[in-house]
């Protein structure tokens, strides 16, 4: 992120734990509005007054936010990040995890999850646990924008064997364990939940939010919860 928010090649590769790669330029860290997907596009349309994005990385959505008016504030686990989003001007920003959300309560009258950052944590019962603290930090009228991947929407045999054996396992089938390999280093794995819509429904209403409507194109969505 640091790398291409200064404008040097980030290009990497996240590996699967099946061994599938996917090479990305890293320019999407730092990627202008008109570079959005487009369902990130219509969902920033929704929101007003405050705003806390979770995983804000290089401050892609927070900055553009800020920009236009709002109060922002973002957070990221990696201090690099966060040391970027601070660099390309986002005000306020605080090394902090999803799982551990340190803020009054009502602080907060919406939440992007954008990067497929509604299942950053990983385990489900993870997401139920955020989302708790999460219904707790927002308004009555608070709003969740959640971006998730409907990962079997598709006929790509090598997605649809992970699939297989993630149900073979008793896990949801769009729970993929990954890894990033860049310059050389090499990450640890961590686990991402990526949700279908039933998905994210069941896990949203177990924290007492709705899945109230989807924006989509193609096998990505924005899901706009609210609170029950």
């Amino acid at each position: 992120m640091r790398d291409a928010a200064r404008g040097e090649k980030a290009e990497h590769i996240l590996e699967r734990d099946d061994g599938y790669l996917n090479e990305t330029s890293g320019e999407q860290y730092i990627a202008p509005l008109e570079e959005w997907h487009e369902t990130e596009k219509l969902a920033v349309d929704l929101i007003e007054g405050r705003v806390l994005d979770i995983g804000c990385g290089a401050g892609r959505v927070a900055i553009y936010l800020q920009e236009a008016g709002h109060d922002v504030v973002g957070i990221d686990i990696s201090p690099l990040a966060v040391e970027t989003a601070r660099e390309r001007g986002l005000r306020e920003v605080h090394l902090m995890s999803a799982a551990d959300l340190d803020f009054p309560e009502k602080s907060f009258n919406a939440v992007i999850l954008f990067g497929n950052n509604f299942g950053v944590l990983g385990d489900p019962e993870a997401v139920v646990g955020m989302l708790e603290q999460l219904h707790k930090i927002t308004l009555d009228d608070g709003i969740i924008l959640a971006q998730s991947r409907n990962v079997v929407d598709t006929e790509e045999k090598h997605h649809l064997d992970y699939h297989a054996k993630n149900r073979a396992l008793g896990k949801p089938p769009g729970l993929v364990k990954l890894r990033m390999r860049y310059k050389g280093r090499v990450t640890h794995w961590w686990d991402l939940l990526m949700s279908t819509p039933d998905e994210m429904t069941e896990l949203a209403e177990r924290a007492d939010w709705k899945l109230e409507r989807i924006i989509s194109k193609g096998n990505l969505y924005v899901g706009v919860l609210r609170k029950r």
